[in-house]
């Protein structure tokens, strides 16, 4: 039987992951790290997309398609199919994603147009490859082992502390993604820069004529780059 509960704290903890390894890429790539839109260290759509993951397609060990298992004994074979499974969810969530804030919010959350093999600006084989890849070890040895240690503890606190985390991970997404609708704009509430000078820190939501002007660059930006 399936422990929603077990799968809830999974979903906090892979969120937490997707916070550090995109600042992990930021910091390598652009030489900063910042808040990634969100008050707490919480990227939920990275929770949201494992679990999909799981209930479409199982793990790389114990494959199904819906709960279907998929009769593959080759364990290589398992791998690849399965990183070629993630990698297709990957590139068409960031599409989806990446075009739904375009739509809405009118300005480019992210861009990998400058990146060899993008497909579109919103996904490119290289950011795929990399990110299925992490998904699929993370399935493969952690996901099962982290699903049995969260349903060995007391119900009664895996209830409470799964609740808290995902509530805190709901409200904090849907109350930035409102201010970013508000604001047509990413929410940064802090920066680092990296081997520059110290810590950058500024609430973009204060207003400033500073802030204004540059809301008014990055929206002749995205009319240029449209």
């Amino acid at each position: 039987m399936v422990d929603v509960m077990a799968l809830g704290m999974i979903v906090s903890v892979v969120s937490f992951l997707g916070f550090v390894v995109e600042n992990i890429w930021l910091a390598a790539i652009k030489g900063y790290m910042d808040n990634r839109g969100m008050r707490f260290p919480f990227l939920i759509g990275y929770g949201v997309a494992v679990l999909t993951i799981y209930m479409i397609f199982g793990t790389p060990g114990k494959l199904w398609f819906f709960g279907k298992a998929i009769q593959v004994q080759n364990r290589i074979i398992k791998l690849f199919i399965y990183l070629a499974e993630v990698m297709l969810c990957v590139c068409i969530g960031e599409i989806l994603l990446g075009t739904f804030v375009e739509k809405t919010c009118h300005f480019h959350w992210w861009d990998y147009s400058e990146l060899p093999l993008h497909i579109t600006r919103y996904t490119s084989i290289p950011t795929s490859i990399i990110y299925s890849i992490l998904i699929t070890v993370f399935m493969e040895i952690f996901f099962s082992p982290l699903y049995r240690f969260f349903r060995k503890l007391n119900s009664t606190v895996l209830c409470v502390v799964t609740v808290l985390s995902l509530t805190l991970m709901i409200s904090d997404f849907i109350c930035n993604a409102c201010r970013m609708y508000r604001r047509q704009g990413i929410v940064r509430i802090w920066k680092i820069s990296i081997g520059k000078q110290n810590v950058l820190s500024k609430n973009e939501s204060t207003g400033t004529v500073k802030h204004c002007q540059k809301k008014q660059e990055r929206q002749r930006m995205f009319v240029k780059k449209a």
